[in-house]
């Protein structure tokens, strides 16, 4: 055989493997062999979790582990998570190693709003008013009491929806100031709103009431309330006072408990 044909032989034979391999690696049929849950934000802020999603998805494909890639939809996997009050965006791809993988955008809550008639529902940081869901809740301030408004659990945004009470508005400022500090976030577990329109706010620690007034100045008031908290509460004792009023300007007004 002469130099020619055997590189030509060669060339032949080097074709058939690739040919070969190429079938083998596309006719063996990729199948999941693991979920890989990706979420945006702090695990403690989450009202959705890795548990909550693996129990929707495999809702959806009770065999999904060992099943081919084929045979699942992604784009449905998406659309059925993106459902979830909670959740901004979803994307579900697979990788070669054989993980579905799943990114999560999730809303972050800062408070949970309890009208006096109407459906619950939470205000994340943006503004964005969500319902509740079956499927997670998060660990948040609670805003109950004098709460006129009527929810119908479709997605809002404070400044955009015209629909939104005067009191859903002033309760997410309150929030939203409280949950920017973290010292404070520690300390507040409950915005109260009165039949006068004023708010108190409930500690986690100690048996005191704090009387925020109403909405005017309240970055300040707030501001005041921390500044007592660190230099003077600590000191003196958190069941020290059972009555706080930062109702007046530039004032703190406190009462001492009988306990």
């Amino acid at each position: 055989m002469n130099k020619r044909n055997k590189i030509i032989s060669f060339s032949g034979i080097a074709v058939i493997l690739v040919i070969l391999i190429v079938y083998f690696l596309f006719s063996k049929q990729p199948v999941c062999k693991q979920v890989e849950i990706l979420i945006s934000g702090e695990e403690k802020d989450l009202i959705i979790d890795r548990e909550n999603i693996k129990t929707i998805i495999f809702t959806e494909y009770k065999d999904l582990i060992g099943r081919s890639f084929n045979t699942i939809d992604l784009s449905k996997i998406e659309y059925i998570l993106q459902a979830h009050p909670s959740v901004k965006n979803a994307e579900v791809y697979k990788k070669m190693n054989g993980y579905l993988v799943v990114k999560l955008d999730s809303r972050i809550p800062i408070v949970r709003v309890m009208p006096v008639s109407g459906n619950d529902f939470y205000i994340d940081r943006e503004g964005n008013l969500f319902p509740v869901s079956k499927i997670g809740s998060s660990r948040v301030m609670v805003a109950n009491g004098n709460i006129r408004f009527k929810y119908d659990n479709s997605l809002k945004t404070i400044g955009k929806d015209t629909t939104v009470s005067k009191s859903v508005k002033e309760i997410f400022l309150i929030a939203q100031n409280i949950s920017e500090d973290e010292f404070m976030k520690a300390q507040i577990e409950q915005i109260y709103r009165t039949g006068k329109n004023e708010y108190e706010l409930i500690p986690t620690v100690g048996n005191h009431i704090v009387l925020l007034g109403d909405i005017f100045n309240y970055k300040k008031k707030i501001s005041y309330l921390k500044h007592f908290y660190l230099h003077v509460i600590n000191k003196v004792g958190w069941r020290t006072y059972d009555y706080i009023s930062l109702k007046y300007k530039n004032q703190i007004v406190c009462r001492k408990s009988n306990t």
